[in-house]
């Protein structure tokens, strides 16, 4: 049976997220259809699909997944992948596939957090290390813990564009650490970070667009100082700035993906097709993986 498995986005926190300070993603109404087809010559795989038909015990299938959204994207690919493939062949409870989605992710990365296969698993607003929302489970993993819990809000529209691939996850994160490790600026600037989260999650159930486009932007000019921003996404951010509510990149940075809440719809579109970009208007969604035939 297909697995349908949704894109995430990253509202505010990546980054600081990583030194303990509180997150938001959420999924959006993107999703991918996962299938797999028995093929006796099997595949050529990437690392992340290998070690997860390795972790069931497959082989001499076809992974076939369907999405309009680019590799690269910053929008929980491998995650979402990941967890499609689990969850075709096993029935698992959410906290379980999302643990061990992350268990596979990690093992091929050597790094990273539960964040995005907890968000694409439990559908909806889900806050990492806060005290907001509804518990959904924690995940611990060497000597680090994660707390998620739901966030209950509205769905909010959402244009997401699509920059040029991301630079790899480990380089962006590691040029953060030069940061963060050379002194107590970078930490007041995660601190400032955590507490935008924080309010950002009060606007974000409030249903105040206003101010929640303003705290993004402040997000945004907080992630900059890392030199995570490029030439395309500082455009894309003020396009957003200018016709939306807010907007700031998601995801990793170096490219990927920036995510704009819209006011003035047509307008942006216009703007971004004059840079010739690949975008899509979609909204947050409380779905998160499932079954269909």
């Amino acid at each position: 049976m297909p697995v349908y498995a949704p894109h995430k986005i990253i509202l505010f926190g990546e980054h600081a997220v990583v030194y303990g300070y509180p997150a938001v993603s959420a999924t959006v109404d993107l999703f991918s259809k996962i299938t797999l087809i028995p093929n006796k010559a099997g595949n050529i795989y990437s690392s992340f699909v290998s070690k997860t038909l390795n972790y069931l015990g497959i082989n001499d299938v076809i992974v076939k997944v369907e999405t309009d959204v680019p590799s690269g994207s910053g929008l929980g690919t491998s995650s979402m992948i990941i967890a499609g493939i689990l969850y075709h062949e096993r029935n698992y409870d959410k906290k379980q596939l999302a643990k061990e989605a992350f268990e596979i992710e990690y093992s091929v990365q050597g790094m990273g957090s539960p964040i995005d296969t907890t968000t694409i698993v439990a559908g909806g607003y889900v806050m990492t290390n806060g005290n907001l929302g509804i518990p959904l489970w924690e995940i611990e993993k060497n000597d680090k813990r994660w707390r998620f819990s739901n966030v209950p809000a509205k769905e909010i529209d959402v244009i997401i564009v699509y920059t040029g691939p991301k630079g790899s996850t480990r380089e962006q994160v590691a040029k953060v650490r030069k940061f963060y490790d050379r002194g107590r600026f970078a930490r007041d600037v995660m601190e400032e970070i955590g507490t935008i989260t924080n309010e950002g999650v009060k606007q974000l159930m409030t249903g105040n667009l206003e101010k929640l486009g303003e705290l993004m932007n402040e997000n945004h000019s907080q992630l900059k100082i890392f030199g995570i921003s490029t030439e395309i996404i500082e455009k894309v951010v003020n396009i957003g700035r200018e016709y939306g509510y807010g907007s700031k990149l998601t995801g990793a940075g170096g490219g990927g993906a920036v995510i704009i809440i819209p006011k003035d719809k047509d307008k942006i579109i216009k703007k971004l097709k004059e840079l010739n970009l690949i975008y899509f208007v979609t909204s947050t969604t409380n779905v998160g993986i499932f079954r269909r035939p």
